[in-house]
């Protein structure tokens, strides 16, 4: 299933674990940055976090939250199960072009590597996965995003979320 892409007035942002969340617990996209602001609010009141919070930060930090937070998050929208597979402490811990190559079918994950938060979705065959993020979705067909110098392949990865999504009954 292809999820709606971040609109490109939002890539500005660093909301990447907020964005991670959303597709995640299949909350709707904002599509404008007033709609962006609403989450925003109710993602600071969820998290307990003050008023001033992302108040006078570049745009680029505006939205980031912690690891700690995105679980919170998914504990509060209760739209997914998950399970936290690593939390990057261990050693030998795999860089994300690594760890992708182990991934099993039809499977989503959170991923944190660095200072950024990625959404995985493996399809049916598991060479076939999409990571989304800000800059929208990229594959194996676009191997840029990951293997170039600085890329996000090639970075540890920090922590590792599982998510498993409930059969309505």
């Amino acid at each position: 299933m292809v999820r709606m892409q971040c609109p490109a007035s939002l890539r500005k942002y660093g909301f990447c674990g907020i964005l991670a969340t959303i597709y995640a617990a299949r909350l709707p996209m904002p599509t404008s940055i007033e709609k962006l602001e609403t989450l925003l609010k109710e993602v600071k009141q969820v998290l307990s976090m003050s008023k001033s919070k992302w108040g006078k930060v570049a745009h680029k930090r505006k939205g980031a939250i912690s690891f700690s937070d995105t679980i919170n998050l998914l504990n509060h929208y209760k739209n997914c199960e998950y399970e936290l597979l690593s939390n990057g402490q261990e050693n030998g811990t795999p860089t994300l072009n690594k760890w992708i190559k182990s991934v099993t079918a039809n499977t989503c994950y959170i991923v944190h590597v660095k200072r950024h938060a990625l959404f995985v979705e493996v399809g049916a065959v598991k060479s076939k996965w999409r990571v989304y993020d800000q800059s929208g979705v990229h594959t194996k067909d676009n191997p840029d995003f990951m293997q170039k110098k600085g890329g996000y392949g090639r970075k540890k990865m920090k922590a590792v979320i599982k998510i498993t999504y409930i059969k309505a009954s």
